[in-house]
This record gives C-alpha cells, sequence and structure tokens, in this order.
C-alpha cells in the first residue's frame, strides 16, 4: 500500500478490492502507515479502488473516529454509490473523480 506525507496530510492510496479476504491485511497496513507517521489531516485516495465490502467499510468508519480530519478522495462513481448507499456521505468528507 502506498501513501505519501507532505505538509501534514497523510495521504494513503488504496487499490484493487478490499473485501473480507484481505481486509484484515489492508487494516494492519493502514494502521501501521498511520502509526509510522506524524501528520495533521488523512487522505484516502480511492482513484483505484474498484470494489470494497462491507469490511472495507468498517476499516474506513473506524479510521474516522480515530481521526477526525479524515477525508476520501477520488471516489469513482461505483464506489461513491455504495458509500451514499450506507450514509458515509453524512461522516465523511467524499470528493469525486
Amino acid at each position: 500500500m502506498e501513501h505519501k506525507l507532505n505538509n501534514g496530510t497523510l495521504t494513503i492510496f488504496l487499490k484493487g478490492k478490499i473485501n473480507s479476504s484481505n481486509s484484515e491485511e489492508a487494516e494492519q497496513e493502514i494502521n501501521r502507515i498511520i502509526a509510522d507517521n506524524s501528520f495533521t489531516s488523512l487522505v484516502f485516495d480511492l482513484g483505484e479502488l474498484v470494489y470494497i465490502s462491507s469490511a472495507g467499510l468498517r476499516i474506513l468508519l473506524g479510521v474516522k473516529q480515530e481521526h477526525d480530519d479524515t477525508k476520501l478522495v477520488n471516489v469513482s462513481d461505483a464506489i461513491y454509490e455504495i458509500l451514499v448507499m450506507v450514509g458515509f456521505d453524512s461522516v465523511l468528507t467524499i470528493e469525486r473523480q
């Protein structure tokens, strides 16, 4: 999982699919990246994410609960529809592609 730190903003790039078969590994990697960096805001770049299951959504919600200044960027229409369907648009800042 790639990430970058720029002017206090930590960006984590999510790619491919996050589902029940890889969500534990993804969560551990995200938590490691967060723990290893000092930042003031957190961004998940979903530009290359093609699918996210409820397990992946749980990860995003957990991170948001720990880091209030979290937003999602480059969200595709398909992923955006899922996020809106479960009400994440009311708890997360979401920027579409």
